[in-house]
């Protein structure tokens, strides 16, 4: 994602929401959500990372004047595990070219904290709609693993006794991580099940700058009270 399509993203995002009717779509100036779902990586990250997993949650601040729209802050992560395509090009013993020694295992993760406008319907009924956009700082990692062997002590909790074992496990060959800003814009349909509970489902793009751009597009069902 450019530059300048992240800047048309969110100048669209601010005239829909400057241009919007000061009607009541919220019943308290401040709404909790929480969400879970599946993450799903685009551009590059496709070829690197499978479908992970996203959970996200936070809250939403409703202007008394304007009570259709919303400071939003939502903290998340996003989980993925690495592909095996990718993980076999990769050589974790350079000292033998002949053979090419891929790691076992790697995940990515993406850590974010976004602030954002929220703009709600006006609506009366059971079923809503909002949109979402606004910016962020992220924490991504990425790791890759081996199997390997190690030594230590089982205690047995019933009798007490301490004895030492070989143990197999998953152990960190390589890492790294950074902090970075991004943005973030999408929508959801809200369905309102009793009082000021709704349930939620919500698509949300995140592009963040690091050195090729990382991007991925959380789908999720949530709660918002």
């Amino acid at each position: 994602m450019t530059m300048k399509r992240a800047g048309m993203l969110m100048a669209v995002v601010a005239l829909v929401v400057l241009g919007t009717s000061s009607v009541r779509a919220v019943d308290e100036p401040v709404v909790g959500h929480f969400s879970i779902g599946a993450s799903l990586p685009q551009g590059d990250l496709k070829d690197v990372l499978k479908d992970g997993w996203a959970f996200h949650g936070g809250a939403t601040w409703f202007s008394p004047k304007r009570p259709n729209v919303g400071l939003r802050l939502d903290l998340g992560v996003d989980w993925f595990d690495m592909k095996s395509e990718f993980l076999s090009g990769l050589d974790t013993d350079p000292s033998t070219p002949s053979v090419v020694t891929p790691p076992d295992d790697g995940y990515g993760r993406a850590w974010s904290g976004t602030v954002d406008l929220l703009w709600n319907t006006n609506h009366t009924g059971s079923v809503g709609f909002y949109l979402v956009g606004g910016v962020g700082v992220y924490y991504t990692q990425a790791n890759l693993s081996e199997v390997g062997y190690g030594t230590g002590y089982y205690c047995d909790p019933w009798w007490g006794y301490c004895y030492p074992g070989v143990y197999e496990g998953y152990y960190t060959i390589a890492s790294q991580s950074s902090w970075d800003w991004g943005l973030n814009g999408g929508a959801g349909i809200t369905f309102r099940t009793s009082g000021n509970t709704e349930i939620y489902l919500e698509a949300i793009y995140h592009w963040i700058d690091t050195k090729k751009g990382s991007e991925f597009i959380p789908i999720s069902l949530g709660v918002r009270w």
